[in-house]
């Protein structure tokens, strides 16, 4: 396994361009296309990954199986982002469409936290940068969906950059590129969040 560094950053929508171009002016790049990416996130039924993010609990973990809805060859990848007392560091596993079907209706079991069912669905798009040899991306259009009904909350106004490093990143590039203060954001536990206040609010879902 390999431990990486997440800075985060909270962009509203007026600050999204001078981001950009912020971070054209000292070196960065584009390093990928923009995509869209929807994730799934699974949970035990008391949602005991939510409470361990939201209390910041070390060891803890997020199980979710990640598509790229507009790529013309479907794939499937069951990930999990644990953070421990070394560090941080994510698994992830191929899965085939069958594999899919079978932890949707059946779960997943966890040697930690047990069985775990899907919770939420997150929805975004996702822009690729680099600087200095480290990764930097930008999510933007972010909804969320209920997986057990048609419950659905957009967090259009929030875009989230980051830069995913290596243990030996230099913090303080993160404020050469904003001024803006880092921040401990999980889209699964904001997603709950927002879906739990939106109850009354049905919109078009995003699989149907």
């Amino acid at each position: 396994m390999s431990f990486r560094v997440e800075e985060k950053c909270i962009l509203k929508n007026i600050d999204k361009n001078k981001f950009k171009s912020t971070l054209f002016k000292i070196g960065g790049k584009i390093l990928f296309p923009k995509r869209e990416i929807m994730s799934l996130y699974f949970d035990t039924k008391a949602t005991k990954m939510f409470f361990d993010s939201e209390e910041g609990t070390t060891p803890r973990k997020k199980i979710r199986v990640r598509t790229y809805p507009n790529e013309k060859h479907k794939t499937f990848n069951l990930e999990k982002k644990i953070n421990s007392a070394e560090g941080r560091y994510k698994i992830s596993e191929k899965i085939n469409i069958e594999k899919y079907i079978k932890i949707l209706k059946q779960g997943i079991i966890d040697n930690e936290y047990g069985f775990c069912y899907p919770q939420i669905w997150v929805k975004y798009s996702r822009e690729y940068f680099s600087l200095k040899d480290q990764r930097i991306t930008l999510d933007t259009d972010i909804v969320y969906q209920s997986y057990k009904s048609q419950i659905q909350k957009k967090d259009l106004d929030v875009n989230i950059f980051e830069i995913k490093a290596n243990v030996n990143f230099d913090k303080n590039l993160f404020d050469n590129i904003l001024p803006f203060g880092r921040y401990r954001f999980s889209k699964y536990s904001e997603g709950l969040k927002a879906i739990e206040e939106s109850k009354n609010t049905h919109l078009i879902p995003l699989i149907s």
